[in-house]
């Protein structure tokens, strides 16, 4: 029989919200001296469908994304947050849960956001305009690569509440995205509190994650989807390629990807219209979770 390995099991997780600042907490968090964040943010490792067909290549893969000398780990994967398949696999391979942390910020803002992203990666052709006026979006399914669901995403008490059937108020800690660049420190303190390392005196200061246009965006999106193996050449591949070494030219492909073909973007404010009705189909939802998690959210004025 060949050797047993068990899977590397985060101490706690950042499910989200996407576009949210998740990668800013992801390497504030790196810097306490207690922790190991994932070397790679969003592996999504645990979402995945065949996550009990994993062999010894997946589980060494994702245990090295880890600094094996810190005792408590951590790992971001915003698709944790809407993913079914994240939420059965944490159940059936933990015996205690973990913890979650959700950094969630305005729904109008992070809306608008999500739209820049996309179109920055050249993936987003309509203006603002006419991506809401076709509406929000119910048919919601669990996706691949960049996903368009820019209504959905925002609806956090639907997504959140699952997390508190399924683990408890307890393993949860809920941030927004305004406080913590309000009050960088007691925030992050409260994160290490609730994660059961000590408090710091101080923070580096990180900027992460801006919204960036892809300057060749044929060249990066046929090295992304061959970097996934949704290129029809690339299914040939595994019969003349070892999967250790297939797995080494993935990441080797996805740090071309994010260092050769981005460049900083900035976009116009979000207009007075917009705004009113982006915050016109978020009040319900809103006002839920403030219910949900006995929070106010004075942070976000449009539902004050």
């Amino acid at each position: 029989m060949g050797e047993l390995i068990e899977h590397l099991k985060p101490s706690f997780f950042i499910p989200g919200a996407a576009k949210s600042g998740t990668t800013t907490l992801h390497d504030m968090l790196n810097t306490h001296p207690e922790i190991s964040m994932s070397s790679v943010k969003e592996p999504g490792y645990w979402k995945n469908k065949n996550f009990k067909e994993f062999g010894k290549t997946e589980i060494l893969n994702y245990q090295n994304l880890f600094d094996n000398t810190k005792k408590f780990k951590g790992e971001s994967s915003t698709a944790y947050m809407y993913y079914d398949s994240f939420i059965n696999n944490v159940k059936n391979n933990y015996k205690e849960p973990p913890k979650f942390i959700f950094i969630l910020r305005n729904p109008i803002d992070r809306y608008f956001s999500h739209v820049n992203w996309m179109k920055g990666l050249g993936l987003e052709k309509n203006n603002l305009d006419e991506i809401i006026n076709n509406g929000a979006e119910f048919n919601f399914e669990e996706y691949d690569d960049y996903p368009r669901y820019y209504y959905e995403f925002g609806l956090y008490n639907r997504w959140i509440n699952r997390f508190l059937d399924n683990f408890g108020k307890d393993n949860i800690k809920i941030i927004t995205f305004e406080v913590l660049l309000k009050n960088k420190l007691s925030t992050l303190n409260e994160c290490f509190d609730f994660i059961g390392v000590s408090p710091i005196n101080e923070i580096k200061e990180i900027v992460s994650n801006k919204t960036r246009k892809i300057v060749f965006p044929s060249a990066y999106h046929f090295i992304r989807k061959s970097s996934s193996g949704k290129m029809k050449y690339t299914k040939y591949i595994k019969y003349l390629l070892p999967k250790k070494s297939r797995s080494d030219i993935k990441y080797i492909m996805k740090f071309i990807i994010e260092k050769w073909f981005k460049k900083e973007l900035k976009f116009k404010k979000l207009d007075d219209h917009s705004r009113e009705y982006l915050r016109s189909i978020y009040y319900k939802d809103v006002n839920d979770l403030k219910c949900s998690l006995n929070y106010n959210f004075s942070e976000w004025e449009d539902f004050n």
